[in-house]
């Protein structure tokens, strides 16, 4: 989904409610991607390099990419653009916000603001892992940016839960914005598992008070009428 896609985390059957409403369709456990399956995904994502050679267009399955000319950027998948790199046949040309500067920004954005999550590209957690891991020769002051990334995550974790503590009575769905691949797959699971436990406990208390009600209402009747026999009594 887009990188500002707010992705609801819904209980195991959608709600009628949230139908009635237009609401986006809800995520059940069975379509919970695997972290590799994340990662795979990831790969994906397009960026620039810097061939060393020359050949045509390759077509691949969804796109076609090329021709490549020495020293000409072109834009690859991922993927590619690390194999490429590993037979030394390219250099990796880090995406804009694999900056230090941008970093940092994104960092005080996210001190700034307690609550909501800043924007940052959907996949940047496994892409700038791949990149660090794999052409960190090619990042600019990669430790500063190492640095910086973990801050983000750090701080943007904390959020993710204090705002799972926040949650009180009945809910349907949980609305998430700006939220990176890897930080849904971290949270859904447990946040699933977690709405449906607040559903099964909204339905067992559900038809509890009605009960309780009428329990407390015979008792008090019975009282009622047990003091007004005693006090026939004693005339």
């Amino acid at each position: 989904p887009p990188r500002n896609h707010a992705v609801p985390l819904s209980l195991d059957t959608p709600s009628s409610s949230s139908e009635a409403r237009g609401l986006p369709e809800p995520i059940t456990m069975t379509d919970v991607l695997s972290l590799p399956e994340v990662e795979y995904i990831a790969q994906d994502t397009l960026i620039n390099i810097l061939p060393n050679f020359k050949m045509s267009e390759i077509h691949l399955v969804t796109s076609t990419v090329g021709p490549f000319e020495p020293q000409v950027p072109v834009t690859v998948p991922l993927w590619l653009a690390l194999q490429l790199r590993k037979e030394g046949k390219c250099g990796i040309m880090p995406p804009e916000w694999l900056d230090v500067e941008w970093l940092q920004a994104k960092e005080e954005e996210e001190r700034q603001d307690e609550k909501n999550f800043t924007e940052l590209p959907f996949h940047y957690s496994v892409v700038s892992s791949l990149l660090l891991k794999n052409a960190g020769e090619d990042v600019k002051e990669k430790r500063t940016v190492r640095t910086r990334l973990a801050n983000i995550h750090e701080l943007r974790s904390c959020k993710i839960k204090s705002g799972l503590k926040s949650i009180r009575g009945k809910v349907d769905f949980i609305k998430l914005n700006n939220l990176s691949s890897t930080e849904l797959y971290e949270i859904r699971n447990f946040t699933v598992k977690t709405l449906n436990a607040f559903k099964k406990i909204s339905q067992a208390t559900s038809y509890q008070p009605s009960q309780t009600q009428a329990s407390g209402m015979m008792s008090q009747s019975s009282q009622s009428s047990q003091s007004q026999l005693s006090q026939n009594s004693d005339y």
